[in-house]
């Protein structure tokens, strides 16, 4: 699976000028490009997007514009007046809008329910206001979500569903922070998943299901320790957490093995930012203070996080057990390294400078990997995100002697001696590369 999978929609648009050009015709454009999902017309495609975006910020913008000016001569307009004008321009927009999608004016009529969910969200704060209901706030933005998540399932509209979902992110985030559990926002979720897996497809949907996923069930954990909202996100989220990423990139080489272009973009999305965050978080537990916030003990949280690390790595080696070496390799030493490190930290004590020793060796480790994956897939993005990897290890263990200076040397040596020995087997490579295209052009 390569990069360029990320980058169709350019692909496209190159291939529409190579076409214009006469450097290929439209029917071998049109079967480079199908490779990759897409076709010419995808440019097209973009164009008439980008003026539906425009339309539904307009829309947007008009909806803040008529609550603000309502708002500023609020209390002078009569309390049944004020109550039959929001439900009245509620009812026009989204019956605008449904007859609209129901006339195969599909866009425009999305974009007036758009704005009539706008006006459905205003309706309910404002009567909710006028009349004096309810105290618990965050229900409104519940509901708000909620009454648009059938106009989703009615148009499969991405817009709508971006709408719902950042509505009950929001609730999410305001509901516990009201010392309540947000236990239907797997509903939303669910939901937008369908939309994009199976109806319509987007990468950024397809990554905020999965944010807003993890930071529920970390929430969940934290509901079950007692706690609500208010957890240590190092010392006790961040196994969860660990274990929750390990599962998805299982899942999303799963996905790049799909038959189906659009799932193999998302595992691919998902794997890259997956590599991403794991390589920050262990930059982080690289330095020996973090492990200090893990106190030994035999307490159930430790257990759990131990237990929930390996077994989300288990399952993430079955899924991606059949997508080579780059795949389950990592996995299993990841995995590993984890299962170890916070065994240590939370069973014994005082030997978090292990635990810090045995993530500086993970990160080498994964600079090596990545190098070799670069140089065997011709893909330049991991070759250079490891040697990244390699120079940021060594930058920060310059500031933060681990094992005093020798063991800082020795570090530096290493990581010498890998950049040097990438390099060179890189040049061989590249070498025969050039030999082979010479000798297949005679």
């Amino acid at each position: 699976m390569r990069l360029i999978q990320l980058f169709k929609k350019e692909l496209s648009h190159e291939a529409r000028s190579w076409v214009r050009d006469e450097l290929v015709s439209e029917e071998q454009a049109n079967s480079i490009l199908a490779r990759y999902g897409t076709s010419l017309t995808d440019d097209t495609e973009t164009n008439s997007f980008g003026y539906y975006l425009l339309m539904s910020l307009g829309a947007l913008f008009i909806g803040l514009a008529l609550i603000l000016i309502v708002s500023h001569n609020w209390d002078e307009i009569p309390r049944a007046v004020r109550t039959s004008s929001l439900l009245l321009l509620t009812l026009v927009t989204n019956a605008i809008g449904i007859k609209r999608f129901l006339s195969e004016r599909t866009r425009a009529g999305i974009i007036w329910l758009f704005f009539g969910g706008i006006s459905y969200g205003a309706s309910i704060m404002l009567i909710a206001q006028i009349y004096h209901l309810g105290e618990h706030f965050p229900d409104g933005i519940f509901w708000w979500a909620m009454g648009i998540l059938p106009l989703v399932i009615f148009t499969q509209s991405r817009l709508l569903a971006a709408l719902s979902l950042g509505l009950a992110s929001i609730w999410l985030g305001v509901e516990s922070g009201e010392d309540f559990f947000p236990a239907l926002y797997p509903l939303f979720v669910s939901v937008t998943l369908w939309l994009i897996l199976f109806q319509a497809r987007s990468r950024l949907l397809f990554i905020a299901c999965v944010v807003g996923t993890m930071v529920w069930m970390n929430l969940g954990l934290a509901w079950m320790m007692g706690n609500g909202h208010h957890f240590d996100p190092v010392a006790e989220q961040l196994p969860l957490s660990l274990a929750i990423g390990l599962f998805i990139n299982g899942v999303a080489w799963r996905l790049m093995r799909s038959d189906n272009s659009d799932w193999r973009e998302y595992g691919l999305v998902t794997h890259i930012w997956l590599l991403r965050a794991a390589i920050v978080t262990l930059l982080g537990l690289s330095f020996e203070g973090v492990w200090q916030g893990y106190t030994p003990g035999s307490d159930w949280l430790s257990v759990v996080s131990v237990i929930s690390i390996l077994v989300a790595g288990v399952l993430a080696i079955v899924l991606c057990r059949e997508s080579g070496r780059y795949a389950s390799w990592p996995v299993m030493m990841v995995t590993g390294y984890l299962t170890f490190s916070f065994m240590l930290v939370t069973w014994f004590g005082h030997l978090e400078i292990i635990a810090a020793i045995a993530t500086n060796l993970m990160l080498l480790l994964m600079g090596i990997l990545l190098i070799r994956r670069g140089i065997d897939q011709s893909e330049t993005h991991y070759f250079y995100t490891g040697i990244v990897v390699l120079l940021l290890t060594a930058f920060l263990r310059y500031f933060d002697l681990i094992g005093d200076y020798i063991g800082g040397a020795l570090l530096f040596l290493v990581a010498a001696g890998i950049l040097m020995v990438a390099a060179k087997y890189w040049k061989r490579r590249v070498s025969l590369i050039s030999l082979k295209r010479g000798e297949n052009s005679e």
